[in-house]
């Protein structure tokens, strides 16, 4: 995709994205002594040794982006002011343990009325009742990012390192439901793995695994075929980092699971991978959009309910430059046309939007967006860290927030029934350590110090 001069600001393409742009081309030689991870990009061999084009046609680009790019960046487009009243929700403050919280994984049970709890700094998965006392906790030595529960146990994804890293130290393992079971490393080795999908994609019986290891300039995503003596096999999709969560869904109804990723990292986008049988996929573009876009999270749902799976984004990641907001980040929601084919139906402005969630939050038969911003404006108020969208209908949403969304810096978020009372709660997680590449007053980290919450519930009061 042509990237538009307009997408950044003169400065920040001059100092940060021109300069970089320089060592992908071979322009610039790459210093791997002085790089992260220096030995393993050298051994990929990514970066060119020589340069990819004419010095007279590099300098001509550099001049076109300086000069045609803005000063400042564009306003973001007109919006609904954010109401800080939000009746139907009760915001509940659970610590379970000490320390600056670095939450890394929430994952509602509803059926057991529970809430798993992963903590990056201290490498624990916890489980958590309604009431937020701690039933269990595992001690991992390693930061669980995602959680997907099975009938007889639950495959848990450790990203090995949160920040960039080439490092193949994740892990995929399950932990069966049976408690004399030990918990069992199915793969290890792995680059920043992210996500993993369970299901049957060849049709043999046994689970597959599809996982999103993100990397950070080295990465793929691959579907990991099960065999009848327990291990797998590794068949790559995408050579390339960025993949960040997967789900497996039937697209074309022809009875074989397919698969749909969101992908950040350079090539932003959502792709399907439909299945034609054999372990053999067919790759399809979605969405595809600028590289600086951000994507950070996605849901499938039917939000119109027409019996077709739609497709719910946040856009908002904003930690690789010292950089302004950007005006395109947000919530969008693609609607499905019946053949797979998503376009653009609505979109909510959201300073570092990182994931969304949609349902009917108020038992009103219409379905309703929960978000949450991991890079919103500290500075604004209220603080836009986590809104609520009431869906007013005829494409209207009206936006709530609450004075407990200041209590952290939400990462990571899920909906489910906690208390089983027959309505959809919300758990936002808070990882306080993240990118400090905007601006974050003093008062806004001191609030988390004294006031804040490794999780925040919002108790819902539909019911």
């Amino acid at each position: 995709m042509f990237p538009e001069p307009n997408l950044l600001t003169k400065r920040e393409w001059a100092h940060h994205v021109l300069p970089q742009m320089a060592v992908w081309l071979g322009v610039e030689p790459i210093n791997y002594e002085g790089e992260k991870d220096g030995k393993l990009l050298e051994e990929a061999g990514i970066f060119p040794s020589a340069p990819m084009l004419p010095e007279k046609d590099w300098f001509a680009i550099w001049d076109y982006y300086v000069a045609n790019a803005p000063t400042q960046p564009p306003a973001p487009p007109a919006r609904a002011k954010i109401i800080v009243d939000l009746k139907n929700f009760r915001a509940r403050k659970f610590n379970f343990h000490k320390g600056a919280p670095m939450t890394s994984l929430v994952k509602i049970d509803s059926a057991q009325k529970r809430l798993f709890v992963g903590d990056s700094f201290a490498g624990i998965l916890a489980a958590l009742d309604s009431a937020g006392r701690t039933l269990g906790r595992a001690e991992l030595g390693n930061t669980p990012v995602g959680l997907a529960e099975e009938t007889n146990g639950r495959f848990v994804t450790l990203i090995g390192r949160m920040f960039p890293s080439e490092a193949l130290e994740g892990s995929v393992i399950f932990v069966p439901k049976d408690a004399a079971g030990s918990a069992q490393t199915l793969l290890e080795k792995l680059r920043r793995p992210t996500h993993t999908a369970v299901g049957d994609l060849n049709q043999d019986g046994r689970t597959d695994l599809v996982v999103c290891q993100f990397g950070n300039r080295l990465g793929r995503l691959s579907w990991f075929e099960a065999r009848a003596d327990g291990r797998f096999d590794e068949h790559v999709l995408l050579n390339q980092p960025g993949a960040i969560r997967s789900e497996l869904r039937d697209f074309n109804r022809d009875g074989k699971l397919d698969i749909i990723v969101l992908m950040a990292q350079a090539r932003e986008g959502i792709y399907i991978f439909y299945n034609q049988g054999r372990g053999e996929f067919r790759l399809e573009p979605v969405i595809e959009q600028p590289p600086t876009f951000g994507y950070a999270g996605f849901q499938l749902v039917d939000f119109n309910r027409d019996g077709f799976p739609d497709i719910l984004t946040a856009n908002g990641d904003n930690g690789d430059n010292p950089t302004p907001h950007k005006p395109y980040h947000g919530v969008r929601l693609y609607l499905n046309d019946g053949t797979n084919h998503f376009k653009e139906a609505w979109f909510f402005p959201m300073e570092g939007a990182y994931d969304a969630r949609a349902a009917d939050f108020d038992g009103d038969g219409d379905t309703d967006v929960a978000a949450i911003a991991f890079f919103p404006d500290f500075h604004k108020q209220p603080m836009e860290s986590f809104v609520y969208l009431e869906n007013r209908g005829g494409g209207r949403f009206e936006p709530f927030t609450l004075p407990e969304a200041a209590a952290g810096r939400w990462m990571t978020m899920d909906a489910g029934d906690l208390d089983g009372d027959g309505d959809l709660d919300l758990a936002l997680g808070n990882f306080t350590a993240g990118p400090t590449t905007i601006a974050m007053p003093a008062a806004v980290r001191e609030n988390w110090r004294t006031n804040g919450a490794a999780v925040l519930v919002l108790e819902n009061l539909a019911r």
